[in-house]
């Protein structure tokens, strides 16, 4: 899960990323305060979702696709 972003520190640099940047983290997307994760779900067409990969780990990735 190496070009998985997974730490933002402001809703400007999640703003800043792009498009194709996959976006995560294995807690349920809660190291990303409210404001980050609102930015990171209005470029993204899916959503959040969770990913397995592999035996009890789990990511929730976004896809930024605008």
């Amino acid at each position: 899960m190496a070009p998985v972003v997974r730490t933002l520190s402001s809703p400007i640099e999640a703003r800043a990323l792009p498009a194709g940047t996959i976006v995560g983290d294995l807690h349920g997307g809660l190291t990303f305060s409210d404001e980050i994760a609102a930015v990171l779900e209005a470029r993204s067409h899916r959503g959040w979702y969770e990913f397995r990969s592999g035996p009890g780990e789990y990511w929730t990735i976004i896809f930024l696709d605008r």
